[in-house]
């Protein structure tokens, strides 16, 4: 007799709150710790007016999250500028934005303090090593953040795995047992393909990451509590 085939695994943030306790943590920041994914899709879009481009919702979609070597090489295929002449204006218009005090998303800074006061911690992003440096000073974590890894670190950026298995790497866990934060539909993609279980917290409309778990907000109640009966790391 053929037996019948097993359920799949439900993950181990099948319940909530979960039974089950992370050996460390991987945050994304962009869109998920400060509010810099919307002033970067808000650039896109100064940029393609100001050379009477446009790009449609669906590719506007795929871009969020992406690393800006590819939201450069898609735009300039829009406005026929050279991908380096594109690069140059894209950036200076980001940097000028991001002069202005950038906002910290509710329950950013609290949710990672929670965190690193029980495992160990790291942040993995897209953005440029120094983009990424400058979010963390902004938000004050980089004594309990023990490792960063940016774009410019790995071969490939988000959606491939590689941030967040070097994540994992540094942090000197298994994939498995490292629990990540993602806000975007390519950040997800990237660190569901790296094995670690993932909570989404979308932050831009339209966005919907396929994850383990879905919360509205890092001040969720019972991702708090939650995070309280985890093992201190030693």
């Amino acid at each position: 007799m053929t037996s019948a085939p097993s359920a799949p695994d439900p993950g181990p943030l099948a319940t909530w709150p979960p039974r089950w306790s992370p050996r460390a943590v991987v945050f994304d920041c962009d869109g998920l710790l400060v509010d810099t994914e919307s002033e970067w899709l808000a650039t896109q879009a100064r940029y393609l007016a100001g050379h009477g481009a446009r790009i449609d919702e669906e590719t506007r979609r795929s871009l969020t999250g992406r690393s800006i070597e590819t939201v450069v090489r898609t735009l300039s295929a829009e406005t026929g500028q050279d991908p380096y002449a594109a690069a140059d204006e894209l950036m200076a218009l980001h940097r000028e934005a991001l002069t202005d005090a950038v906002g910290v998303l509710p329950g950013a800074v609290e949710t990672v303090r929670a965190v690193a006061a029980r495992v160990p911690v790291a942040i993995a992003s897209n953005s440029p090593r120094d983009l990424l440096d400058d979010a963390l000073e902004g938000l004050g974590i980089g004594d309990v953040v023990l490792t960063s890894v940016s774009v410019d670190d790995v071969a490939e950026g988000k959606p491939a795995p590689d941030i967040y298995v070097e994540a994992a790497r540094r942090l000197g866990a298994d994939v498995a047992d490292t629990l990540a934060f993602e806000d975007s539909e390519t950040g997800a993609t990237a660190a569901r393909a790296a094995g670690l279980p993932l909570i989404a917290v979308p932050s831009i409309p339209g966005q919907q990451p396929v994850a383990d778990r879905t919360l509205a907000s890092l001040e969720d109640t019972d991702l708090h509590a939650w995070i309280r009966t985890w093992e201190r790391a030693r």
